[in-house]
């Protein structure tokens, strides 16, 4: 019998350390990285902060640098920055910024078949690394399978100076990775899906790292370091499964609809925190340790801190399974309905 082996694509290089921009000419040639020609992404505002000196430092590479501001991660935003990469045969795309940005870069690059490099200022969720792509088409936001980074260049120190609640976010969205694991394995038993064993315990030890922590500091290097990490495990973790079912469940539905509904809808970390709580509830699980780790690092944990209404958490709730269909999680397992929506907000304190 032959060998049996598979290929994971993860990226090539990885720096997570203070300074590390400043080293970025460093780190290409360490890589063996060279570029003709550079589209440079990023946001009116991460252009001031990191994107001209990244920029810059790429030009003294001897590189040809355009730089582009992304405001948004719409699908007309993602179809002009593609077209721009077809029409001008550039040989990498840097995404120097927060989420929307390196969505934008990943579906554009991907699209073209070129690669991407991923260099974020804040850590709101996985898609630093991860070759998924949220896109919105008419305020509906939908997960695109993309390509995974070449590489990520972290740099902490720029991370830290970002709002603390990009961070705090990023937790969110690392720890729902505990429920997703929970859903895809519900949908195996109960539906048959095909489940990956190593991609989901990628997926659990990134989140139980940071679960697990001692550190009250979320500023502290040692443990942006660790987030980071575990983000960017959390991510490989989709690209080695082909699927973002490791790290997205019911708590990622319950965010997306909250998206569509809400008037004013919170970051996505801070959404699919509460949607963690909620769906452990639901599980039976101890959703009380969530809330009191939520508590302890100042993450949301009721709809009010997020200036959400109650009414429209229990939307939420109810419209969360149309989101995506054809993914079982335990919403469709209990058939979530007004009475099962309103008695876990309510119980677990989402909702007053």
């Amino acid at each position: 019998m032959a060998l049996i082996s598979r290929i994971v694509d993860i990226p090539l290089f990885l720096y997570i350390e203070s300074g590390c921009v400043d080293r970025l000419g460093e780190i290409l040639s360490r890589n063996n990285l060279s570029f003709e020609s550079v589209l440079l992404l990023s946001g009116p505002t991460t252009f001031q902060v990191l994107g001209e000196k990244v920029a810059e430092t790429i030009r003294k590479t001897g590189s040809k640098v355009s730089t582009l501001t992304i405001s948004d991660s719409t699908i007309d935003t993602a179809e002009k920055v593609t077209e721009k990469i077809k029409n001008s045969q550039y040989s990498v795309v840097f995404g120097v910024g927060g989420g929307k940005v390196i969505d934008i870069g990943k579906y554009a690059a991907a699209n073209e078949g070129i690669n991407f490099i991923s260099v974020p200022t804040t850590v709101a969720n996985d898609g630093i690394s991860s070759p998924v792509s949220v896109i919105t088409y008419n305020r509906e936001k939908r997960s695109i399978m993309t390509k995974m980074p070449i590489g990520v260049i972290a740099d902490i120190e720029v991370i830290k100076n970002a709002p603390i609640r990009t961070i705090r976010a990023g937790i969110g969205d690392l720890l729902s990775n505990i429920s997703a694991v929970k859903d895809w394995e519900l949908a195996s038993q109960v539906k048959g899906d095909s489940f990956d064993e190593f991609s989901t315990l990628l997926s659990s030890r990134a989140a139980e790292s940071v679960l697990n922590s001692d550190l009250d500091d979320i500023l502290t290097e040692k443990f942006l370091n660790m987030l980071v990490g575990s983000l960017i495990l959390s991510g490989i973790s989709m690209g080695i499964a082909g699927s973002s079912k490791p790290c997205s469940g019911a708590e990622h539905k319950f965010s997306h609809a909250l998206d569509a509904v809400a008037e004013n809808p919170a970051l996505h970390g801070e959404q699919a925190g509460l949607g963690l709580i909620i769906t452990s509830f639901l599980r039976g699980d101890d959703w009380k340790r969530f809330i009191s780790i939520f508590k302890r690092w100042g993450i949301p944990t009721t709809a009010r801190e997020l200036n959400i209404s109650r009414e429209d958490i229990i939307r939420a709730l109810l419209y969360a399974p149309t989101t995506r269909p054809e993914r079982y999680t335990i919403l469709e397992h209990i058939s979530i309905d007004e009475e099962k929506a309103m008695n876990a907000a309510k119980k677990t304190g989402v909702i007053e």
